[in-house]
């Protein structure tokens, strides 16, 4: 039998609940009146990725750094 590995990525990627994701754009959609499409929540979900998140990481980890 193989041995199975567990990273840090796979650990982390397993916990991302991508469901949850996917419903916090499908109902900021239909807050804001956009069709909800698949075209739609990818462009949202890529601006998310390209724009907000790294802002967004940076800052969480600098607010770990005290606690650490």
């Amino acid at each position: 039998m193989a041995e199975v590995t567990i990273t840090p990525l796979t650990e982390l990627a397993d916990w991302i609940d991508t469901t949850t994701i996917a419903e916090a754009i499908l109902e900021e959609l239909e807050e804001q009146g956009v069709p909800v499409t698949l075209e739609n929540c990818q462009k949202v979900w890529l601006d998310v990725l390209q724009n907000g998140l790294p802002d967004a990481l940076c800052s969480s980890v600098k607010a770990l750094l005290p606690i650490l």
